[in-house]
This record gives structure tokens, C-alpha cells and sequence, in this order.
């Protein structure tokens, strides 16, 4: 019996998709979050042929697209474009975080919090502004799960065939081309950011599609690298697995609306589902 069941949040960002007797599912995932939907991921594997992921997400894969991201010295500076109210904020924020007894930051940043005492400053220079944001963001925001990773390991525990919709070297020109402003916009307004995410939390957790495209609307990868250009190759290649067998596809849930669209449009029957 499990004790905790309780704690359990429900996830309602799955969607099944039908047509001609053969059904699949999509399934929107969140990059970060503050709990674990390991046993509903599992659950939604048991009945699939394939398991599809956007990009590879084993260690490697990942150290690669990081290291991708430490070369940006020719760069632009989103230490000098930000506006000196939002540095201090987000480095009071920084300080904040690395001095709390069960942050997950990690020993480099608190290796940096004793040794500079302008710790956005070095997140950004000399790196790409993409990945300055992502370690900034992940870091304030403190939630250790990352849906696709865990979907990733329960699939290789449990033996499933994996497919992936792009390379690591598409992954990386998507998030080159994220417009540099749309990230200076996102955190010259860091006072807003708790209200973000606490938006973003709900909507997720209702599965609110209309309210989750409201919301992120000024999120940085909300962009045409990321999205628009993005969708239809993932609608291409979802749909050419699943004519083939039965697949769930595990994508960031800001590519569900456009996905769902392009199934909608040729003819299948979508159904949101909850796991």
C-alpha cells in the first residue's frame, strides 16, 4: 500500500490519438517540475510498441548540448542588455536560493556564490544567452524533476524501443535562433516571475491547453525556432511511427496545440485522457 498516495498529481496532459482502428498517444511534458508523475509515465508506456522523445536525453547527449552552450563569447551580453534593477534581483535571488540547506544547485554554484559576488554575471558571459537563461531559470525555480528525463530512464529500465524526432545538432539550432530580446524581456521582468509560475503550475496540472498558450505567451522559446518551425516536423514523424505501430510521443507541451491541430486537420479523433 502505498502511503503517500495522497501526494499524487494526477496528469492530464495526455492526449490519444485515433484514426482506422489504431491509436496512440501524445503526451505534453514539462522540462522542469516540482513533482514526479513517475508511476503515470509508466503507466502510459505498458500498452506502447515505441517510445518517442523529442531529442536524445541520455547523459552524454546533454553534457553536449551544455557544452554547445559555453561557447558564446561572440555573444550578446545579456549582463549588459538586462537593466541594473533585474541583476540585483535575480542576484539577490541567486544568493537567496545557494544559501537555503536543500537547494539543488549544486556544488559549482556554491563554489561561485563564495568566490564572486555578482553571480548572474557569471552565468552569462561567455556563454550562450539560451543557456545563461535556462541555468538562471532552473536554478530560482528549484523543481529537481524533468518529465522527459524520467520518461526516458523508465523506458530504457522497462526495455521499450526509443525513437527520436530530431538530432542533438537540430536541438541546438532550434535554440540558437530564440530571439536574444525575447530573453532580456523575459527576465527584466523577474518581479513577476513567481505569478508565472505558479500560472504555469495550475494550467499544467488542469491540463488547460487554452490557459497554458495564454500564459506562456512572452516565455522565451515561445518563438518560431522553437515552435513553429519545429511542430510540423514532429507532427510528420509522430504520425509516420504511429501508422506503424502503437506509440506514445513525449513532447514539451508548448508543441501540443500545433501537434494537435495537425492530426485534427487530417482526420483523427483526439481525446484528452488523464494518467
Amino acid at each position: 500500500m502505498n502511503l503517500f498516495w495522497w501526494k499524487r498529481k494526477p496528469l492530464r496532459t495526455v492526449w490519444r490519438v485515433e484514426k482506422e482502428g489504431r491509436a496512440s498517444l501524445l503526451v505534453g511534458t514539462a522540462h522542469f517540475f516540482p513533482y514526479s508523475f513517475k508511476e503515470a509515465l509508466a503507466k502510459l508506456m505498458n500498452h506502447a510498441d515505441t517510445v518517442i522523445f523529442e531529442g536524445p536525453l541520455d547523459q552524454e547527449s546533454m553534457a553536449r548540448v551544455v557544452e554547445y552552450g559555453r561557447k558564446g563569447v561572440r555573444s550578446p551580453s545579456l549582463y549588459d542588455a538586462l537593466e541594473p534593477t533585474a541583476i540585483r534581483e535575480i542576484n539577490r535571488q541567486l544568493r537567496s536560493r545557494l544559501k537555503a540547506p536543500t537547494t539543488s544547485a549544486g556544488s559549482y554554484l556554491d563554489l561561485l556564490y563564495r568566490t564572486t559576488p555578482d553571480l548572474f554575471e557569471a552565468h552569462t558571459r561567455g556563454v550562450r544567452p539560451w543557456l545563461a537563461f535556462f541555468t538562471v531559470w532552473s536554478t530560482l525555480l528549484n523543481w529537481k524533476y524533468s518529465m522527459d528525463v524520467e520518461a526516458f530512464q523508465i523506458a530504457n529500465k522497462i526495455g521499450k524501443k526509443i525513437q527520436f524526432l530530431e538530432t542533438i545538432e537540430d536541438q541546438v539550432a532550434a535554440l540558437d535562433g530564440i530571439p536574444f530580446e525575447r530573453i532580456v524581456k523575459f527576465l527584466n521582468h523577474i518581479d513577476y516571475w513567481n505569478v508565472y509560475r505558479e500560472l504555469f503550475l495550475k494550467a499544467f496540472l488542469l491540463g488547460d491547453l487554452e490557459k497554458f498558450v495564454w500564459i506562456t505567451g512572452e516565455f522565451p522559446t515561445r518563438c518560431e525556432s522553437i515552435i513553429a518551425r519545429r511542430d510540423p516536423l514532429f507532427f510528420k514523424r509522430i504520425k509516420a511511427f504511429s501508422e506503424q505501430e502503437n506509440v506514445v510521443a513525449f513532447v514539451g507541451v508548448i508543441h501540443v496545440p500545433g501537434i494537435r491541430k495537425m492530426f485534427l486537420d487530417e482526420g483523427y479523433k483526439i481525446t484528452q485522457e488523464e494518467a
